[in-house]
């Protein structure tokens, strides 16, 4: 009977150790002055700096530039009859 209730017991306060260490932070612990930091990790690759649309993108295309002959047959294709009346053909 002892040995039971001792076994419970100890499996209630595992129980309210892991409960507490849920809803209360436990700082870690300060690192000792003799451990070695760890060098820091490298810089990710590709460009470190943003430089906006990649040449091309429709985001740096002018509008008053008009369409060449190929870009207004493909304009017609996709908007078919409406694609002709906002091309002004």
């Amino acid at each position: 009977m002892r040995l039971l209730l001792a076994r419970c017991l100890r499996s209630a306060v595992n129980a309210l150790v892991a409960f507490g260490h849920l809803w209360v932070y436990v700082p870690p612990l300060p690192p000792s002055p003799t451990a070695q930091t760890l060098p820091s990790p490298p810089a990710p690759p590709g460009p470190q700096r943003l430089t906006g649309p990649a040449p091309g993108h429709p985001e740096r295309l002018c509008p008053e530039v008009p369409l060449s002959e190929t870009e207004m047959m493909l304009r017609r294709q996709l908007l078919g009859a409406r694609g002709a009346e906002l091309s002004g053909d």
